[in-house]
């Protein structure tokens, strides 16, 4: 992937340590991604679509008890 859809991945949905960390696991088990460079192109054009669903689904996979 293009580094510069990776570093505007990363500036939506970057920021806080914790859900960076969430964001790794969650495509990592989900995406066999190592990190954001290696997710497949159309999991990266629905992120930059809607960045907030997907900061979500992954704070439900690392996190699947709390409500959101």
């Amino acid at each position: 992937m293009p580094v510069a859809t990776v570093e505007r991945i990363e500036r939506l949905v970057g920021g806080d340590p914790v859900t960076e960390e969430q964001i790794l696991r969650f495509i990592g088990e989900r995406y066999g991604a190592r990190n954001l460079l290696y997710l497949p192109p159309p999991v990266a054009a629905e992120i930059l679509r809607r960045p907030a669903d997907f900061v979500a689904a992954a704070r439900r996979f690392c996190e699947p008890e709390l409500p959101f």
